[in-house]
Formats: structure tokens, sequence, C-alpha cells
């Protein structure tokens, strides 16, 4: 059975990475594009603000190329060197006005007039379901947004939502090295919603790379027996939980193709809880 591709993550394309030029960006956006990835992961903080105006750019630059991409934006976080934070504390803000603002931005900067999705990049316990929920499809009937989702929200958090909006998707952490949505009831709750999980740092910051022990052993033995190596190893891991599709973070054409070949199909029940044994150190019950 065929799984559904991944989503290419634009938080190193600019500063906080690959300090990509516009044309950079494009070419490696039409790469996605060729490996069946079409699902661009955006936030306006990226790059201290700077990374989606670099998109936008890219877009501009290759006529034809934002109609082949679906949007998703993530907004909500405001950091200590973010316009307008006077206190210069980090925090979130998922008020109406600033969610206003945060879109208003967006569009501006990717040189759009609406997003496929918008999603609140982190749990703010000050918000107000009820007024976040008269936004969303205000910007909704206004064509700006399409899909609405959240980011970074445990299981209760979801509830807040409930027979309020739909949930298009949640982003949560999930790799080898943190599965604890796996058994802390997100996963569960996002899946009962019908929502999709969305898995970013798959690879565990890179940790996983270093393994030793058991874990780094599993990964040599199975990935010798499905021909695959450890980082394609691990993402086909995290891309074989039902409803999940894994956010890349590369800036690299060819990883990116690889990646996308090794989230294609699930591996067999037994290798999967294989490797995640050799993670955490013991078996089931």
């Amino acid at each position: 059975m065929s799984q559904p591709a991944p989503i290419l993550g634009s938080m190193r394309f600019g500063s906080w990475g690959a300090n990509l030029s516009p044309a950079g960006v494009a070419t490696l956006l039409e790469g996605a594009l060729d490996a069946g990835i079409d699902t661009l992961d955006l936030a306006d903080i990226y790059g201290d603000h700077a990374t989606n105006p670099l998109i936008g750019d890219a877009l501009a630059s290759r006529p034809g190329l934002r109609q082949r991409l679906k949007l998703l934006a993530k907004v909500g976080i405001v950091r200590t060197s973010s316009p307008g934070n006077p206190r210069g504390v980090q925090h979130y803000d998922l008020s109406v006005r600033h969610l206003r603002a945060a879109l208003d931005t967006s569009l501006r900067d990717l040189r759009t007039d609406h997003v496929e999705v918008l999603m609140l990049h982190r749990f703010d316990p000050l918000l107000e379901p009820a007024a976040i929920t008269d936004w969303v499809r205000e910007e909704q009937a206004a064509g700006r947004i399409g899909a609405f989702g959240v980011s970074n929200f445990g299981a209760q958090a979801l509830g807040l939502f409930d027979g309020r909006l739909d949930i298009a998707g949640n982003q949560v952490e999930l790799s080898l090295a943190s599965s604890a949505v796996i058994e802390d009831g997100t996963l569960d709750a996002t899946r009962a919603r019908g929502a999709e999980v969305q898995a970013w740092s798959p690879l565990g910051g890179g940790g996983l790379l270093q393994s030793s022990g058991s874990l780094h052993d599993a990964l040599q033995s199975l990935g010798n027996e499905f021909g695959l190596d450890a980082a394609s190893l691990l993402l086909r891991w995290v891309a074989s939980v039902p409803d999940t599709r894994v956010v890349i973070g590369s800036t690299d054409v060819n990883r990116i193709r690889a990646a996308a070949d090794a989230c294609a199909m699930p591996l067999p029940k037994d290798a999967w809880y294989a490797l995640w044994q050799a993670a955490r150190g013991f078996p089931v019950p």
C-alpha cells in the first residue's frame, strides 16, 4: 500500500540553515515537486522572519510554481526579537489580533492571496477557541485560508476545537528518539479527529544517525534487509504510522528524493516494533 508523500519543511532554507538564494529555493522546490512532494511547510518566524520573504521571491521568480504547491503556514510564536515585542519575552499569542496580523504578513511575504492550510504553531494556554473559530471561518469565507490545523497540541488541547472547527493536521515531534506522542494519547487523539499527524524532526535532530548500541545494530541489520541507509530507515519508521506524514528538513534535492522513496511504503510490523524496542531498550508488554 502506497503512503502519502512527505512534507518539505522550510526552516533551514534561509539564515537558520542553508542560506539559499531565491533561485536556489525555486530549484529546490521544483526538485521536490519532481519527487512527488507538493506540500511546503512554513512559519512566519523562520529565519528570524526572513524565510517567508525569501520563499515569496522564489515563487515570484518562477511563474506557475506557486500553483503547483500547497502552502502550510504556521503562526502564533513571538520570539524575543520579533517585531512588536517590547518586553522581549518569547511567548505564544493566539489572539485574533495577532493571528490576523500574522496572516496578513505571511501572505504579503509569500506574495500570495491564500494559503492552503493555516496552523497554530504552539498551544497558548490563553487562547480563546470561540474567537479563533469565528476568525478562521471569516478568513475561510474570504478565501485567504483553506483548511485549519494545529502544531504541538496535546491530546487534551485538541478537544478545545471539538464541535467548532475541523482540524486538518497536528504537527508533533515524532521519531525513534522522541516517541512520547505514541503513548501519551496525542497520536490517538489526532487520528480520532480525522486529522493528519505531521511528524517533525523525524531524525531526532540528526542525533539518531550517530546512535550506538542496540539501535545502531538494528538500523544496520534492517537497513541491509530493506536496502535503506539509516536516515531512510528512520524516516520509513515514522511514515509507517497510519495517517502520518513526515516533515523533512533537507535542502539537498538528492536527500529529498531519497526521503520520498523511503516514505513510499511502510515497514512490516515486526520490523517497526524491533526498531522501537531497540530505541527504547525494552519490548512492549
